[in-house]
């Protein structure tokens, strides 16, 4: 259903209707008879507000730490992503110098160039002879070295085999070709040394305002490690952290604890109550565990990270303490064990399933007989649309035309009745930030350029409310959150975006030319539009913006000595830190008045 107005104070929806029932509301006289730039009336001429977004599946200290290294998502050919990486090193030795003298870079993805075929480390000698070089693939699954690198990490690299939910590539005389995957990129990964916290912290901010500036309000945070959660808390503290965090922690070898306490701030900005494991790596660097080999690599069928009962005891352990439990999987067979794992517990706890909410992160390839499954045990299958518009161009090769017809099935899951379908990007390892690239993908099968016109696939299409409530409803439902996040709903938090159309009327390819004209989290605008873009946009730049005031009622201020982490540059399951404390030089600021606005 449509309204027209909308009252918000204290940080919730307080009136929500047509303009005169909202205007004669208790929440408008109160705005009325209030003074001062936190309480204002304003009129969006026309424009459209939905719930804010909420991306699913993400990476946000990732995010940050990608902005330390060398693009190469645009990378052509190999040759392409070394010369990219070298004129990164030339333009910023002060980050090679941080790093240890490494040189890092992010996004080259085989399966875009010539052939699809890995690199090796001697493409990257040619230009690197004498300096560590360390470039991760698009998906976070796989890494690409140079032979010095190699020559640093040598007393770690096995002379043959694989390390433990890992993949070295070795040549016909068993000599590494520079790729590795999964867990044999922590041989290198844990050489390098991370940024300072004055990086990071750069680089998160300029990645919050990016959010704001999408319509993003929300991130279920993959990965988060105790200094990504201390950072936000920080943040949070001094009043400059303008999203809402869901966290979830990873578990397993080099994870937490399940003795980990909870978080959730009096806020409500950050909450940590869920783990995280891997089940298996990713289609694109042929580690996504299969049930049968690849069609276009055979004999290789992928990496199962756990053995049923390695799996099912670290499940048992964390679920005891109260955790929800998410995992990762992509293949067809770790998506099989995984819920046989889940079922045999889930049995076991004879609890009901909708309260715990066990979620798999991906669900990207299904056997026919796994997909009523997660409808059977209340179990959530949260997916990526984009990951569709990025690997419909090699994936039915890869798969072949039936396991293919099985994968990315979101009106399948749909069709079994599955309790939600959350939807996110998994962004920045295998997809972008903007949620209207979901949206568009989720609704059309297409790249963001009409590729395949008609979609691929199309009979799993979704509709566009569907589309929106993967990124509201359900998004809020994933994280226990459904009573008050995802709907404008009277006493809901007051988290919204403003566009300049209707994201349910718009024809399909105008959907990605929708502009974001603000972006409210708890009641505070967290981003307007330059103000000669629209009324509306006008409308809001007057609006107090959040970074002069806290997002929590007043209370004491933050300790003068901030506990600081550093970021490592690697993937975020195998980030390292370092502790930095020392004087923030920040005063906290005087302003804690709740904003007021219809």
């Amino acid at each position: 259903p449509y309204a027209s107005a909308l009252c918000v104070a204290g940080g919730r929806i307080q009136a929500v209707g047509g303009d005169e029932a909202v205007m004669r509301s208790s929440c408008a006289a109160k705005v009325a008879a209030s003074a001062g730039a936190a309480s204002r009336v304003v009129d969006l001429a026309g424009a459209t507000v939905i719930p804010g977004l909420t991306d699913s599946h993400a990476h946000i200290m990732y995010e940050s730490a990608r902005r330390l290294r060398a693009d190469l998502l645009e990378s052509a050919l190999p040759a392409d992503a070394v010369r990219r990486a070298s004129e990164w090193a030339r333009s910023n030795p002060e980050l090679v110098k941080a790093a240890g003298g490494w040189v890092q870079g992010f996004g080259w993805d085989q399966t875009k160039w010539p052939g699809g075929a890995f690199p090796t480390r001697k493409d990257l000698d040619t230009m690197f002879p004498d300096v560590p070089v360390l470039l991760e693939q698009l998906s976070g699954h796989a890494c690409w070295i140079n032979s010095k690198a190699l020559e640093v990490v040598s007393a770690d690299i096995p002379a043959t085999g694989d390390p433990e939910g890992g993949h070295i590539e070795r040549d016909t005389s068993g000599k590494p070709t520079g790729i590795l995957s999964d867990g044999a990129m922590y041989l290198v990964l844990r050489h390098i040394r991370p940024y300072t916290v004055a990086h990071v912290d750069k680089a998160l901010t300029t990645v919050l305002h990016e959010f704001a500036s999408l319509g993003l309000t929300g991130v279920h945070d993959f990965d988060a490690l105790d200094p990504d959660l201390k950072l936000y808390q920080q943040r949070i503290a001094r009043g400059d952290f303008t999203l809402r965090v869901y966290a979830a922690i990873r578990g397993g070898a080099g994870g937490g604890s399940p003795d980990d306490p909870f978080i959730k701030t009096e806020d409500g900005l950050l909450t940590k109550r869920t783990v995280k494991f891997f089940s298996d790596g990713a289609m694109g660097s042929w580690s996504a565990a299969m049930l049968k080999p690849y069609n276009d690599k055979p004999g290789v069928s992928g990496t199962l990270v756990y053995t049923p009962d390695t799996f099912r005891s670290n499940v048992t352990a964390w679920a005891a303490k109260g955790y929800q439990i998410a995992t990762h999987a992509i293949g067809d067979a770790a998506n099989r064990q995984v819920l046989d794992v889940y079922e045999e517990l889930l049995k076991e706890r004879q609890s009901n399933t909708s309260d715990l909410r066990w979620r798999v992160e991906h669900a990207q390839i299904l056997s026919a007989e796994d997909l009523p499954r997660f409808a059977a045990l209340g179990v959530i299958p949260s997916m990526q649309p984009s990951h569709v518009a990025a690997d419909l161009a090699y994936a039915e090769a890869r798969l072949g035309e039936e396991r293919v017809s099985r994968s990315y099935a979101w009106r399948t899951l749909l069709g079994t009745g599955v309790t939600a379908l959350p939807f996110g990007s998994d962004f920045p390892t295998a997809g972008s930030i903007p949620p209207l690239l979901g949206i568009h993908a989720a609704v059309t099968r297409e790249t963001a350029e009409g590729v395949p016109s008609g979609g691929w696939f199309p009979e799993q299409r979704v509709t566009r409310e569907q589309a929106i409530k993967g990124y509201t409803v359900d998004a809020a439902f994933a994280s226990f959150r459904e009573k008050e996040l995802g709907k404008l709903q009277l006493g809901f938090l007051a988290d919204l975006v403003i566009f300049d159309r209707d994201l349910m009327t718009v024809d399909s390819p105008l959907l990605l030319n929708a502009t974001v004209l603000g972006t409210i989290v708890g009641g505070h605008v967290v981003y307007a539009a330059n103000a000669s873009t629209s009324a509306a946009a006008a409308g809001l730049a007057g609006l107090v913006p959040p970074r002069a005031r806290n997002f929590h009622h007043p209370r004491e201020g933050p300790k003068t000595q901030a506990f600081k982490k550093a970021v490592g540059p690697a993937a975020s399951w195998w980030r390292t830190y370092t502790e930095d404390a020392r004087e923030d030089g920040r005063a906290e600021d005087e302003d804690g008045v709740e904003e007021e606005f219809v």
